[in-house]
């Protein structure tokens, strides 16, 4: 008895010193960026490096919001992510409904093979997708970069959609068709709200995908009025003679800032949508 109340203390002992060691690892990156983009550069590339910022310099911030394609790129990044997430979700809707709801031959195969399909490395099918495109001249439309872009979080939105209708139980949709509604108002009038927070959970994720996304947008949209923050962003890293680091960080922050913005503002419908298809029923 007595060596199990001893060992209550280390044990949490131990979990407090795992939970900082996983903060330490999870925000440091974040820590040392955002103070090196409010140094000078001179102590950005200071030895030994400092932590703390001194003096404290905006200068980084302002130099990228002075930067004339910020604002467009920052317009491509939100039209792309939030164009891309509505489309794989008119998709995913009723794809989800379908695979929930009812019962078709090869079902399991069916199901399988749509999520074998965001298994493909998107590297795998760059050249014939870039081949098609220009033969078609679709290369720099943003619609169809809107379409590729939602082909990659389709896969998934389809499965977690099917998992959230699931936990919905089917009593409700059978007394609502007792009373005359049809499939398109039982889904649309009374199992998508039930499921809003996993909708919300699953379109964060999906923005986040693809804001963060480079390759896609940075193959099939070479314009440079196309690109968006990060295609931006590692361009400057390539493109430059010398390269600012702490401008690079600044940068960096101000392109990230919108998509952590959006999670603290949907993080309470988050976190609810994560843990409302783990309850069946």
């Amino acid at each position: 008895m007595s060596s199990s109340m001893s060992a209550r203390p280390l044990a949490g002992l131990a979990q407090r010193g795992l939970g900082l060691l996983v903060a330490a690892v999870v925000l440091g990156p974040i820590a040392w960026g955002l103070a090196t983009s409010l140094k000078t550069e001179v102590m950005a590339v200071a030895l030994p490096p400092t932590i703390i910022p001194s003096p404290l310099t905006f200068e980084n911030y302002l130099g990228v919001l002075a930067y004339q394609g910020f604002l467009l790129e920052l317009w491509n990044s939100t039209l792309y992510a939030v164009g891309a997430v509505l489309v794989a979700l008119l998709v995913g809707i009723p794809a989800g409904y379908a695979a929930s709801r009812f019962d078709f031959p090869a079902k399991k195969l069916v199901m399988m093979v749509i999520l074998a399909t965001s298994m493909v490395p998107g590297v795998a099918v760059l050249v014939p997708t870039y081949y098609v495109l220009d033969a078609f001249g679709l290369l720099n439309d943003r619609f169809v970069i809107v379409v590729l872009l939602a082909a990659r979080v389709a896969p998934q939105t389809v499965w977690f959609l099917q998992n959230f209708i699931d936990a919905v139980p089917i009593e409700i949709e059978e007394s609502a068709a007792l009373d005359g509604a049809n499939r398109l108002q039982i889904l649309t009038r009374l199992v998508l709200p039930l499921i809003k927070p996993g909708i919300a959970a699953i379109a964060v994720i999906g923005i986040v995908t693809i804001w963060n996304d480079y390759i896609t947008v940075a193959v099939f949209a070479p314009d440079i009025g196309k690109r968006t923050l990060q295609v931006a962003l590692v361009n400057q890293v390539f493109d430059a003679v010398g390269i600012s680091w702490s401008y690079m960080m600044a940068f960096a922050i101000m392109a990230s800032l919108p998509v952590m913005i959006l999670f603290g503002l949907v993080q309470k419908w988050f976190v609810a949508g994560l843990t409302a298809g783990a309850v069946k029923g």
